[in-house]
């Protein structure tokens, strides 16, 4: 007994190292993002860019984990003004649901919908076979690595390290991120079926909180209230994002057991 299960973990984790997706020489695309950007893989590689492709479904959890992750690593080399280029593909959503996806796990490098940008058939012409699958392509068209796992920022570094690629300051892109600031949200659980989610550091702006499961779905949008707010939430990973003029303030994760 124990013999099979000693096989069966060493079945699970050579899966998990497997290629996960089906082509060594990348196949060319023409996409456009959920901005109306157009992005040309081969314009790229001609020009002697490295591309990272973080194949990605919004209902994915493991895909909302590690956004923040891929983020992280395109923040690294230079938010696309580098050597280094980040391109999000997702299937099967639309251009609101990948904008809301950005905006909850906090993807910050361009995204191109599997509905209306193209990604569906970018999906098929790399035969992604599971989700998120972040791939490393280098300028002579060959994909370095076709499963970068777990895909968290410091390996993601680490293999564009190996291939060439140079950090550097992504100040050209600081608009799309936040600056620290004073405002919190703290998550508290009273007890077994209920959360409270207390706001501080309000300034006196005009805010809203917002609430949303892990499947992208709103289960709170209003003011927040100074002593909080006490939410009664089916099990599962929630997101609770405070804004004032149209910034993210603060943001919060949390499961509920």
């Amino acid at each position: 007994m124990r013999l099979l299960l000693h096989l069966f973990v060493f079945l699970i984790a050579a899966l998990s190292l497997s290629a996960q997706v089906a082509v060594e020489t990348a196949p060319d695309f023409t996409v456009k993002d959920v901005d109306g950007n157009q992005h040309h893989l081969y314009d790229y590689l001609d020009n002697g860019k490295l591309v990272v492709i973080d194949f990605f479904t919004t209902n994915c959890g493991p895909c909302q984990t590690y956004a923040s992750e891929v983020s992280a690593s395109y923040e690294y080399f230079g938010c696309n003004h580098g050597d280094v280029i980040y391109l999000g593909i997702n299937w099967g959503s639309d251009n609101d649901l990948v904008r809301q996806f950005d905006s909850i796990w906090g993807a910050y490098y361009p995204s191109v919908s599997g509905l209306q940008g193209g990604g569906n058939a970018v999906v098929d012409l790399y035969q992604v076979q599971s989700y998120p699958t972040v791939i490393l392509i280098a300028p002579d068209r060959s994909i370095l690595n076709n499963h970068i796992w777990p895909p968290e920022a410091v390996n993601i570094n680490a293999e564009v390290l190996a291939a060439g690629g140079i950090p550097m300051s992504c100040t050209v892109n600081a608009g799309l991120h936040q600056p620290e600031t004073a405002e919190r949200l703290q998550v508290f659980h009273p007890d077994g079926g209920a959360v409270h989610i207390v706001p501080s550091g309000l300034q006196g702006k005009v805010y809203r909180l917002t609430v949303h499961g892990a499947d992208g779905r709103l289960v709170f949008d209003g003011s927040p209230a100074a002593s909080g707010h006490s939410l009664r939430l089916a099990g599962g990973i929630y997101v609770a994002a405070l804004t004032a003029e149209g910034r993210r303030s603060a943001v919060s994760k949390f499961i509920v057991p």
